[in-house]
């Protein structure tokens, strides 16, 4: 995404939280042992598949909120119990796990099981490390309620609709009875997660405060008209009092952080080692900190002197940069939302006619709607929401935010706003085709289980971001100079990124003087800057995914060519990439180029796709 996208790491942060109780931890390492005696006997493949399973439905069977947000609906009207005992038994059950792995013998193994063994052990790491190291549980008085919120909003698109996808109106009412446990449920988890917030942080209460605003909005407003309409009367009271106990306590959180967030201090940084370690060891990058400044200082140079080229050129032309030379204004009002249909069709056909990719026959649609109030503090701009990697629906959401006036964002020139054809089909080729909706709809059926639960933000921004600058080479916009223009201030907007994250990470800059080198640097006004900085601040490592993802990407495409020679194209590179999974390209590159010997075809087998 341009703003962010889902990072499967992430999903196992949702509501992890600390604590220690040694009898927890010797009981859970004890049956840890006994799992790898009893598995000892398996060969070393099938033991890091089936730690690969126990890692993901164990661990959302004891989380929920988890299992909802990965798609596997049978959890969806439960709850766990935030509390020290919880993290003690979760810490544990890591633990007992990376011991698990250790144990598996290597020693000869093919290329992709040593790869797959990398990929657990950067996971395990990194869900370590919520409970040793980052700590956002003791940190964020929001994450209990909007931890809650999203996971229902997840429950809210994923409705059954009976008589399609073989869906009956039994299912539809078990769907709204889960709903109603969790809303029941809600107060006691929010009550429980807020007691571990110890050290609250002052932009971890800003921020959530804004979020928990719009709340009610999809509570009251979206969700209750559609349980208004599917449930009886009955149900629909049940569901009315839980939804208002829910509101209450989130309510209550809202105006706790609001009454003492002045008095809070800043504790967002973790430090230039910790920051270091997470690069190499949880995103397995060949980079530090220092190299991804460089990179961005790069790409941001790069960014600004593009922008300086078209301009000269637009004035030479006497045309101006914006709608008239970017395919005219979009539509306002009911018909945007048809508008962004016509421009994802457009691109899919594209990306068939120019031999970009292969696009299967199985992939799932796009549904377009606008983003709830609730989610738009941290996605103002354009969002993608893939198939859920368990569900058996296929279809993703494509969230638009409409600008409150499209004259005034391309008076502008507003990046965050796509208010012409070709802004929306730059970043509907980002979100949507081929970016994440078609390469995590093929990811999402990997066979190998390991590749299949991977969600790396380097190699989907990566493949994402390359693709922004492909579509205009590729001649998508022909020679619009409102494409060109659009497409470097984004690369400007990433560079700054780049530069700003491991700046705050480390706590060398506070957030003011990222705030001014942001606005500074990419055009964005003071407040859309601030959203931004607060974004980058509470989610270090992400946003130079798209950095140092695309650098990595085309150096693979140097060595393909080469390596490839007379029969290399675009789209054999294409259609090899998105067979590895969303997966480091450090594990990608030596995979790809060792399959370099077989067809396409029998890559394509091996990857489901």
């Amino acid at each position: 995404m341009r703003m962010k996208t889902l990072d499967m790491k992430l999903l196992f942060r949702l509501a992890q939280r600390s604590g220690a109780l040694r009898s927890l931890l010797v009981a859970v390492v004890m049956a840890g042992c006994a799992i790898s005696a009893n598995a000892a006997s398996q060969p070393p493949h099938e033991r890091i598949q089936a730690l690969a399973r126990a890692m993901t439905f164990d661990w959302a069977k004891s989380h929920p909120l988890q299992a909802t947000a990965l798609g596997l609906s049978d959890e969806d009207g439960l709850l766990d119990t935030p509390s020290d005992a919880e993290n003690a038994r979760d810490l544990a059950t890591i633990r007992g796990w990376e011991s698990e792995l250790a144990s598996i013998p290597l020693g000869g193994a093919p290329l992709v099981d040593a790869d797959d063994a990398k990929l657990l052990r950067a996971q395990l790491v990194s869900m370590e490390r919520q409970y040793t190291v980052y700590k956002g549980y003791e940190k964020d008085l929001s994450q209990p309620s909007m931890t809650i919120v999203n996971a229902i909003y997840v429950q809210f698109l994923h409705l059954p609709i009976a008589g399609t996808e073989g869906a009956t109106s039994a299912d539809v009412a078990t769907a709204w009875e889960k709903i109603i446990a969790r809303l029941e449920g809600a107060p006691a988890y929010i009550a429980a997660g807020n007691a571990l917030v110890t050290h609250p942080g002052h932009l971890q209460g800003v921020t959530g405060s804004e979020e928990l605003e719009g709340a009610p909005g999809f509570l009251a407003g979206a969700l209750t008209d559609t349980a208004k309409q599917q449930l009886p009367a009955n149900r629909f009271a049940a569901f009315a009092k839980a939804r208002d106990a829910a509101l209450a306590s989130i309510a209550e959180t809202k105006k706790n952080i609001d009454t003492h967030v002045a008095s809070w201090p800043e504790n967002y940084a973790m430090g230039r080692a910790a920051y270091d370690a997470m690069l190499r060891d949880e995103e397995l990058l060949p980079y530090n900190s220092d190299d991804i400044e460089r990179m961005g200082r790069e790409e941001l140079g790069h960014g600004w002197t593009v922008q300086t080229w078209v301009e000269e050129l637009a004035a030479e032309r006497g045309t101006p940069i914006g709608p008239e030379t970017g395919g005219g204004l979009a539509p306002g009002g009911p018909a945007l939302i048809d508008y962004y249909r016509q421009r994802i069709a457009q691109l899919g056909k594209f990306v068939t006619e120019h031999r970009v990719v292969d696009v299967p026959d199985w992939l799932g649609q796009i549904e377009v709607i606008e983003t709830p109030k609730f989610m738009q503090p941290v996605s103002p701009g354009a969002s993608m929401n893939s198939p859920l990697l368990f569900s058996k629906q296929s279809k993703g959401f494509y969230f638009i935010t409409p600008p409150v006036s499209l004259a005034e964002a391309a008076k502008n020139l507003d990046a965050n706003q796509d208010f012409d054809r070709d802004r929306i089909l730059s970043t509907g080729a980002h979100e949507a085709m081929p970016g994440h909706f078609l390469q995590l709809s093929i990811a999402r059926r990997h066979p190998d289980f390991v590749r299949k639960i991977q969600g790396t933000g380097v190699f989907a921004e990566g493949w994402a971001f390359y693709g922004e600058e492909m579509f205009v080479q590729l001649g998508l916009f022909g020679d619009d100079l409102d494409a060109r223009y659009f497409t470097a201030q984004w690369e400007r907007v990433r560079g700054a990124r780049a530069i700003v994250d491991p700046k705050l990470a480390s706590g060398e800059w506070s957030v003011d003087q990222a705030v001014q080198f942001f606005a500074h640097e990419t055009g964005f006004t003071e407040q859309q800057s601030k959203e931004a900085i607060a974004g980058i601040a509470l989610g270090p490592g992400y946003v130079i995914a798209y950095t140092a993802g695309r650098a990595q990407l085309e150096a693979l495409l140097a060595e393909y060519r080469i390596k490839a020679g007379k029969s290399a194209s675009l789209k054999d590179f294409h259609d090899r990439l998105l067979c590895y999974g969303t997966t480091p390209f450090s594990i990608v590159e030596p995979e790809l180029l060792a399959d370099l010997a077989k067809p396409l075809a029998e890559v394509r087998a091996e990857a489901g796709y």
